[in-house]
C-alpha cells in the first residue's frame, strides 16, 4: 500500500489585498481633487450627496465629543490662570502692605524735628573712683534710646538689604546711625554694602555708631 503526501495548498493574500486596494483607491478618488470633483459634480453626485449626508450624521458625535474635550482642557487653563492670579494678588497685597508701612514710618520720621538728637543731660556727680557707682555712673551717662529707634531697629533688621538700604536713603544721617547703634553687626553690614559709597562714608563720619568706625568692606 502506497501512501502518499498531500502538500498543503498555499493560502493566498488576494482576499486581503482586494479589500484594502479597494479602500485606497477609494480614499484617493475622495481626497484627489480632479475626481473628487468628477464625483460631486458628475454622474455620481446623488451618490456622493447622500455619502455626505449620512457622513454628517455619523460623524456628529464624534465632532462633538471633540469639542467637549477642547472644552475641558480650556477649563483647566482658566482654573489654573485663576489660582496663579489669586496668588499674585495676595503677593501684590503684602508687597503694599510692607510699602504702606515703610511710608507711614517715614511720614512719622519727617514729622520730627530737625534737631532729632535729644540734648545732653546734666552730668552727674562723678561717683569716688574705684567705687561700685563708677560703672553705674557711666552707665546712667548714655543717651536714652527711643521707642521709635528700638521698633525701627527691629523692622531694618527684617528687612532684606537692598529694602531697608533704600529706606535708609531718605532718611538723616544721624537718626540712621542712632537706629544701626541698636542692631548687630550681622545686619548693619548687608545694609552698608548695599548702601552707595557717598551715603555709606557720611554714615560712618557721624561717628555715633561705634561698630561703624571703618567703612564697610566692598
Amino acid at each position: 500500500m502506497i501512501v502518499t503526501r498531500q502538500r498543503k495548498k498555499k493560502q493566498s493574500n488576494l482576499p486581503i489585498l482586494l479589500p484594502i486596494a479597494a479602500i485606497a483607491m477609494l480614499a484617493i478618488a475622495v481626497t484627489w481633487p480632479p475626481s473628487r470633483n468628477f464625483i460631486t459634480t458628475g454622474p455620481l453626485k446623488p451618490v456622493a450627496t447622500v455619502f455626505d449626508g449620512v457622513w454628517g450624521v455619523v460623524s456628529v458625535p464624534l465632532t462633538m465629543a471633540y469639542k467637549d474635550q477642547q472644552i475641558t482642557g480650556l477649563n483647566t487653563q482658566v482654573v489654573q490662570l485663576h489660582g496663579q492670579l489669586e496668588t499674585d494678588r495676595k503677593t501684590s497685597d503684602a508687597k503694599d502692605a510692607q510699602i504702606t508701612a515703610l511710608q507711614k514710618q517715614i511720614a512719622a520720621i519727617q514729622a520730627q524735628p530737625d534737631d532729632s538728637t535729644p540734648a545732653p543731660a546734666a552730668p552727674l556727680p562723678a561717683p569716688p573712683a574705684g567705687s561700685a557707682g563708677a560703672a553705674a555712673g557711666a552707665a546712667n551717662q548714655q543717651p536714652a534710646v527711643s521707642d521709635d529707634v528700638r521698633r525701627a531697629a527691629a523692622q531694618w533688621s527684617a528687612m532684606d538689604p537692598e529694602t531697608a538700604a533704600a529706606l535708609v536713603q531718605k532718611l538723616p544721617t544721624n537718626y540712621v546711625s542712632a537706629v544701626f547703634a541698636q542692631m548687630s553687626p550681622d545686619s548693619v553690614g548687608p545694609i552698608m554694602d548695599a548702601l552707595p559709597a557717598k551715603v555709606a562714608a557720611l554714615i560712618v563720619e557721624s561717628g555715633t555708631n561705634p561698630q561703624l568706625s571703618a567703612p564697610p568692606g566692598r
